[in-house]
């Protein structure tokens, strides 16, 4: 039996996914090889095989990091999207301070030009990841040694990895090469860049649900359900909401976790955050498997060691990042229903103690204003009880509150009782290692994804009583940060009378729920231009979203912000300079960011 954790087997980081990055033009484009480099042969056993596999999975966080010695460290490349998904979608500021990670600050102004080094630390992930499953599945189809059963699982996680790569570049990018195992063959050196890439996806990840064992041999590793979940998740992107809904059934009464625990919700919001709570956690569908007190550096959640409290009293000492944004506070403001604001939740901030400039000042929190308790299991707010650290202290624990805001993340910081064990401590120069998996499909997600499709093929019904579920466990008391004087409350809807009213509140739930986990600016692409006519009864404009009920008011709160614009070009992200140059084979662009999505983006 092997657990999946980081291994970082730089040996296997071969080919595809470095040539991609990394190496100058030539006609021998596909056949060279890194330095050092193991024949691919040489590894054509079950047990290479499966060491293939494991080094395909340890992308998921984005990084082979070891040392900072080997520069192959990568904090914005991985699952998390906690740059490209969250705080490009509002959901948190870059945080710290102006002059660290420069190159983040583009990327939150909706600013980024392609010669940006951030673009490559997730164009690089991802194509690596590819490379590492073609490897795995190159190794597969000359093994001599692996049961038929073994062979069909091995097919079926490596190919799901691949399309979970695929994707990631797909959505981020918004066109995306698709790279098979047969891409170092001379004869089949075939990189398709002339279409969409769904069909490649779907055919990835329906083998994935068709042949996957229900019941995996080890933890992390990709089982049906898994798979079933992300083919779902693809045909919502594509707004195929009844073939979607259809798989989504199918996992909703069927699925299981890899251990073979029937998938439902914890009753605790909290405990979803928790090491302890996650591979025996029954929400937990497909995630990145972290570890730590393991005697390495790389195999934590390496992707979050920036993103912790950092101050005078802060045990972690590193770095400030990943600040909640007031208009995700803001969010979490309910009427005496317990339900949210949708329209007006943004006209007024809930108090904080920005301009309190000493943690040692007196300051009383908000004890009346109704609130979404799912707020302070998200976000760490001055006077609010803290994981198990003691009540927030305010600047104590921030690294500068006129750029990054008053509040501190919570959903990916350690417990004291996790840094004291063996399931987080500092490490190297002072950064936090945790062995917090990164979850990348949980089931909270599965049911909304759920809700969704119902509202759209017309079940309100049904619609209301999936998003109830989600609120309901919110509602649980028990589940509340205990020792907070906050006011909670939290309601569930009445059966949804429009198509318009469901979607407006399961879009609404997802900010709430998922929020600081990645998802909400890929959500408020795929909303973007939806019509009656087209994908849905809600009709959605991001440029509109983001600059006059985001940025507007956050323009005035964040001075970094105050020229921050979004205009359609920046739903995807530019192409890296290099790759396009560096993808030039014969004088052919294999990838050229011109063609993409009919030839109407010019990002530069």
């Amino acid at each position: 039996m092997i657990t999946i954790k980081k291994k970082h087997i730089a040996f296997l980081a071969m080919t595809t996914g470095l040539l991609l990055t990394g190496i100058s033009c030539s006609d021998s484009f596909f056949d060279q090889k890194p330095p050092g480099a193991y024949t691919e042969p040489s590894l054509a056993n079950e047990k290479g095989v499966n060491g293939m596999l494991i080094a395909a999975y340890s992308m998921l966080d984005g990084s082979y990091f070891e040392s900072w010695d080997n520069n192959y460290f990568n904090q914005v490349g991985g699952g998390s999207n906690w740059v490209w998904g969250s705080i490009r979608g509002g959901d948190a500021y870059k945080g710290t301070e102006p002059t660290d990670f420069v190159d983040i600050n583009a990327v939150e102004t909706h600013s980024v030009n392609f010669s940006n080094g951030t673009l490559n630390t997730k164009w690089t992930a991802v194509y690596d990841g590819i490379a590492r499953a073609n490897q795995a599945l190159r190794g597969l189809a000359v093994a001599t040694d692996i049961s038929d059963e073994n062979r069909l699982r091995i097919e079926g996680e490596a190919r799901f990895l691949r399309a979970h790569y695929h994707f990631e570049a797909l959505k981020a990018f918004g066109v995306a090469p698709w790279v098979p195992e047969t891409a170092l063959d001379p004869d089949l050196r075939v990189i398709q860049n002339d279409h969409m890439i769904w069909d490649e996806i779907e055919a990835d990840f329906l083998f994935g649900y068709t042949n996957l064992p229900s019941v995996q041999i080890a933890a992390g590793r990709a089982n049906k359900w898994a798979a079933g979940a992300y083919l779902a998740k693809v045909k919502i992107f594509q707004a195929e909401w009844a073939e979607a809904l259809t798989i989504l059934n199918d996992v909703l009464a069927n699925g299981k976790t890899a251990a073979g625990a029937t998938y439902n919700l914890l009753p605790k919001y909290g405990d979803l955050y928790r090491v302890a709570s996650e591979n025996g956690s029954v929400e937990s569908v497909f995630a990145y498997q972290a570890s730590a007190g393991d005697g390495t550096i790389g195999n934590g959640n390496y992707e979050n060691t920036l993103n912790q409290p950092h101050g005078s009293s802060a045990p972690t000492g590193c770095c400030g990042f990943f600040q909640p944004s007031q208009n995700f506070v803001n969010s979490f403001k309910v009427d005496g229903s317990g339900l949210p604001l949708f329209a007006t939740y943004n006209n007024t901030d809930l108090k904080n103690d920005e301009g309190i400039l000493s943690s040692d000042a007196s300051y009383t929190p908000d004890t009346t204003t109704p609130l979404d308790p799912r707020l302070d299991w998200s976000v760490g707010r001055r006077g609010i009880p803290f994981l198990d650290w003691g009540i927030h202290p305010g600047s104590n624990y921030i690294r500068l509150t006129s750029y990054g805001g008053p509040y501190s993340p919570v959903k990916n910081v350690p417990s004291l009782a996790e840094l004291n064990g063996s399931e987080a401590g500092v490490i190297d120069w002072g950064f936090t290692s945790s062995a917090q998996n990164v979850g990348i499909i949980r089931y909270a997600d599965v049911l909304l994804w759920a809700a969704e499709c119902e509202a759209e093929v017309g079940s309100l019904a049904n619609a209301t009583t999936l998003v109830n579920r989600i609120r309901t466990r919110a509602a649980n008391a028990a589940g509340f940060v205990q020792g907070s004087p906050a006011n909670y409350q939290i309601g569930t809807y009445s059966t949804f009378a429009t198509r318009a009213d469901a979607l407006r509140a399961i879009r609404f739930e997802r900010k709430l729920e998922l929020g600081m986990e990645g998802h909400r600016f890929f959500d408020l692409v795929r909303w973007d231009n939806a019509t009656d006519a087209g994908k849905t009864a809600l009709a959605f404009d991001i440029v509109d979203y983001i600059n006059n009920e985001y940025l507007a008011e956050e323009k005035t709160k964040r001075n970094h912000l105050s020229t921050a614009t979004f205009t359609e070009k920046y739903k995807y992200l530019p192409i890296p300079e290099n790759v396009i140059t560096q993808m030039t084979v014969g004088g052919q662009k294999l990838v050229d960011q011109s063609t993409a999505w009919g030839g109407t983006r010019t990002l530069n």
